[in-house]
């Protein structure tokens, strides 16, 4: 994931459980698993604005770009007689 291997994680688990007392270790985990949900929402969240505003930003063009289409058509046609 980070490029730890075997030996790093191993390492890592005993530094964590030498630095933090094992009886606080589930206390712990549930509210760093908590942070990372939290985390994991905004981001989630983040991302559906930013849908909506790139759909927003396109349908806004689409609607330039008919009325700079009407003008032109306007302006091509105005000296035509049917």
């Amino acid at each position: 994931m980070f490029g730890f291997g075997i030996t790093e994680t191993i390492t890592l688990v005993i530094v964590i459980l030498v630095l933090i007392n094992p009886k606080d270790l589930p206390v712990i985990v549930r509210k760093l698993g908590n942070i990372y949900a939290r985390i994991v929402k905004q981001i989630n969240i983040l991302k559906k604005s930013y849908s909506d505003f790139e759909q927003e930003v396109d349908t806004v063009a689409k609607d330039l770009e008919i009325k700079d289409t009407r003008k032109r058509t306007v302006k091509r046609t105005k000296g035509v007689k049917l």
